[in-house]
């Protein structure tokens, strides 16, 4: 009997775990979140925050951006890097940040081997 009972109960379970959950949304709000969707799709950068690693200027300072921002790199893979150019200087800034806390958060944990970077506003990509 508790057999019988246990593979009824198991039954059970497996039909209501393969139950489909279907929502019913109305066109008007699928068409709006459409448009919202192809709105940020074409929004490539915005208003945000960046941690200035260096500021090079020079003989070979182009040489010298790009070798730092290549170990950059392979220290932190996860934070992209970005090299730009104002006359004279080239600046690497990395991250992609919405806040400036999680800016922050960047600049503490890299501070140790670029002491003098600091949080700077800058337009980033909202895509990455």
């Amino acid at each position: 009997m508790r057999n019988v009972i246990a593979t009824f109960l198991l039954l059970t379970i497996c039909m209501f775990s393969m139950a489909q959950v279907q929502y019913d949304v109305e066109p008007e709000i699928e068409a709006i979140q459409s448009d919202y969707i192809k709105v940020w799709d074409k929004v490539g950068e915005m208003k945000g925050y960046r941690v200035q690693i260096m500021a090079v200027t020079g003989t070979n300072s182009r040489n010298t951006a790009e070798n730092e921002r290549a170990l950059f790199q392979a220290r932190f893979p996860e934070i992209p890097a970005y090299i730009s150019y104002t006359e004279p200087y080239f600046k690497i800034r990395v991250g992609n940040f919405m806040t400036r806390l999680e800016a922050y958060k960047v600049l503490v944990d890299i501070r140790d081997m670029y002491p003098g970077a600091y949080i700077t506003i800058d337009k980033i990509n909202y895509k990455n």
